[in-house]
């Protein structure tokens, strides 16, 4: 760990280099408005907008040691830079030495915060880096408020993966997303056309929006507010939804709203101080830009700015909706009653007292069901933006008897489940009945045989406790994965919740009986190809409840499959489940799985995330939490309150019992997830011990 804070703290030192000979040798010829608001909008999205060939190479030590060394003092020595860059909790970068000396990067503009950077790896990983503004907060105040912002961890936020902070410089890291703002999309870069925008695509981005700032109100005790929410703050994840950016610097920096901006509540312009109730405001502006295409923000050689807020109050009827909506979204009849349902739900957003608009998670609900209501093509896999050509056929398992072909699934009504380390899954109801779970993947990087020689084996995996793969499609651009469908939560849905919800009472029994299973799943997994199959990526919102309400496994060999680092943001999510040495080498193995599913056992048993914070707000694994309380008193801090409400709490042998059992599974729990990976058990003998304290006899058929 202390190779990789060297190797950004070389990073970072590099881009403030960057910028400091940027200022002066380009101090005459900069405009006025590169440090306007507006221009945060048009660089947010294209790095040459404002400054063509602005790229630059970190210095490369293989052909200049000496003087990259004196370049890193003489930095370190003039901005009084600390020596490490902090890292949050989790962040685990694919990153080596060789990949930071020699990115290049690409100063992206300066805004409402600061100045923004394009840090690019050779290996194709990239990250942000936003150089903050002044702060009027101290040193401590600002590592507190670091450390809640990068505790929220969501599909729909961009994580902050670091930050870096000095006496008068502080940098923010963030995962980078290609696909560019909602601002551009809809508007098109300057000088450029916008691009083509049909509903299905803009009610993804509100949806996927929606959740992130919902998600982001749960934070911090349901305080946590985002302060500047607009459209070239939300970006495109993978998978095409939409993505908070920017989140929590307004409560750092003391900003000033332009006039040309009219993105903001009536309350934040007259008193500066925003609230929930204020995003709720913007994001309806967010909804009334999307059904529009008019951008409430002026940009210098782009579109007007316009009052969306006063342009929606002029409509008095539904022949006159007609000027509201965008002309290309008009030609298609059948989605006028949805455009008008979300213009309604914008216009909630956007009343004038606060109290009177609608909670974030009372917003997603109202647009999941709209999205929900898009049956047939409009709701297909299709309308997701699925490439797979309809000439191409299912490969069904050996022992599955097809009866739909890939026509059904790409017409039938979709579903969307979730996007998660490898790929988004979808039900999709196939008709006669049936009812499947659909896994696409992209960015595929094996071949077709190797695909198909891997899929054979994962097919031939039929176990009560493992997710039933029952056919598969390949083709150059994504495939597709065809499971039994469980109309049952994940483990960690059951036992924390979803969003804006908490999760449900799991007695001793029951997760027991979850565990057991799991384990059963993953000693098959790993008893199948000789031996060698590796699950890869284990953790409890891959373990789900099968008939039997024991834990089933799902996403088995993946990782074979799909290199997750092109995929997901850069602050991975499931590196807080990871062994210690894949994070070092970036290679699974069973001895990794048994750790994961280590940290599985600690969840269940204490009832809390594999992340949380210490009562001083710094956000810490659940694994190092355990492994900082001293025995004998970490039994007693870790066993989940709820499981010490006994169904008969007047009977002290049966409580000794189960708080005996508890012991023992934490102890498993602390086996498993042992540094050195030869000290850990194997799955056998795991699911022997689990089977003997929970008194279940071993299953039909089962070798352990």
């Amino acid at each position: 760990m202390s190779r990789t804070h060297d190797n950004w703290e070389r990073l970072v030192a590099a881009v403030l280099r960057k910028e400091q000979l940027w200022q002066l040798f380009h101090a005459q010829s900069r405009s006025p408005s590169v440090l306007s608001e507006a221009s945060d909008v048009s660089s947010s999205f294209n790095s040459s907008s404002l400054l063509d060939g602005e790229a630059f190479q970190f210095p490369n030590p293989a052909s200049s040691t000496t003087n990259w060394d004196l370049t890193l003092s003489a930095v370190v020595k003039s901005h009084k830079l600390p020596p490490k860059l902090a890292l949050i909790s989790d962040f685990s970068p694919a990153l080596d030495i060789e990949d930071v000396f020699q990115a290049s990067g690409t100063f992206l503009g300066s805004g409402t915060f600061g100045s923004t950077y394009l840090a690019a790896m050779k290996n194709g990983v990239k990250v942000v880096v936003k150089r903050l503004k002044p702060l009027n907060i101290s040193e401590v105040e600002f590592k507190r408020q670091m450390q809640i912002i990068g505790n929220v961890r969501h599909e729909n936020v961009a994580a902050v993966s670091a930050y870096y902070s000095s006496k008068d410089k502080r940098l923010v890291l963030y995962d980078y997303y290609g696909n560019g703002s909602v601002f551009a999309l809809l508007h098109g870069q300057t000088g450029e056309n916008p691009a083509q925008v049909d509903w299905a695509a803009r009610l993804r981005i509100a949806i996927g929006a929606a959740r992130g700032i919902a998600e982001i109100h749960t934070q911090n005790g349901g305080k946590l507010v985002h302060g500047n929410i607009k459209s070239s703050n939300i970006f495109l994840n993978p998978e095409q939804h939409g993505c908070i950016s920017e989140l929590g610097l307004t409560s750092m920096i003391e900003t000033t709203f332009m006039a040309v901006t009219l993105c903001h509540a009536p309350e934040v312009k007259n008193t500066k101080n925003v609230s929930q109730a204020s995003d709720v405001y913007s994001f309806g502006i967010v909804l009334f830009e999307l059904l529009t295409r008019k951008s409430p923000v002026h940009v210098a050689g782009g579109p007007k700015a316009v009052d969306l807020v006063k342009l929606v109050s002029s409509v008095k009827s539904n022949e006159t909706i007609t000027k509201v909506f965008d002309a290309d979204l008009l030609k298609h009849h059948t989605i006028r009653e949805q455009m008008v349902k979300v213009l309604q739900i914008g216009i909630s957003c956007v009343a004038k007292s606060f109290k009177k608009r609608p909670k974030m998670s009372e917003i997603v609900k109202m647009l999941e069901v709209l999205s929900a209501m898009n049956i047939g093509s409009s709701g297909s896999l299709m309308n997701f933006g699925c490439t797979v050509s309809s000439g191409r056929k299912l490969v069904f398992a050996a022992d599955e008897n097809p009866t739909f072909d890939l026509g059904d699934i790409l017409r039938a009504y979709a579903k969307y489940l979730g996007r998660g380390t490898f790929g988004t899954s979808y039900m999709v109801n196939v008709g006669n009945g049936d009812t499947v779970m659909i896994k696409r993947l992209r960015v595929v990087n094996v071949t077709f045989k190797e695909f198909q020689q891997h899929m054979e084996v994962i097919g031939r995996i039929r176990h009560g406790n493992v997710s039933k793969l029952r056919a598969y499609c390949f083709s150059k651009s994504e495939a597709l994965l065809v499971y039994e469908y469980y109309n049952r939560d994940s483990i960690s849905a059951l036992l924390h919740g979803k969003v804006g919800t908490s999760g449900i009472h799991l007695d001793w029994e029951a997760r027991l009986r979850i565990v057991l299973g799991a384990a059963r799943g993953i000693a098959h997994i790993h008893a199948q190809d000789r031996q060698k199959l590796v699950h890869g990526n284990i953790k409890s919102s891959n373990i789900f409840l099968n008939g039997e309400n024991y834990g089933l496994v799902s996403d088995a060999g993946m990782l074979k499959l799909v290199n997750p680092i092109p995929m997901r943001p850069l602050a991975m999510q499931t590196s807080i489940y990871s062994a210690p040495e894949v994070k070092a080498s970036k290679k699974v193995s069973q001895a990794s799985d048994i750790y994961s599913f280590g940290v599985v056992l600690i969840e269940l048993v204490c009832g809390r995330p594999s992340r949380g914070t210490t009562k001083n707000d710094v956000v810490i694994s659940l694994v190092n939490w355990i492994q900082s309380v001293r025995h004998p008193e970490w039994t007693a801090e870790m066993i989940d309150l709820n499981l010490l409400c006994y169904k008969d709490a007047y009977d002290p042998s049966l409580a000794m019992v189960q708080l005996l059992a508890m012991a023992q599974l934490l102890q498993i729990a602390k086996d498993c997830v042992s540094i050195v990976p030869e000290q850990r058990p194997k799955m056998p003998e795991i699911v022997r011990v689990l089977e003997k304290i929970s008194g279940i006899e071993p299953s039909d058929g089962s070798e352990f």
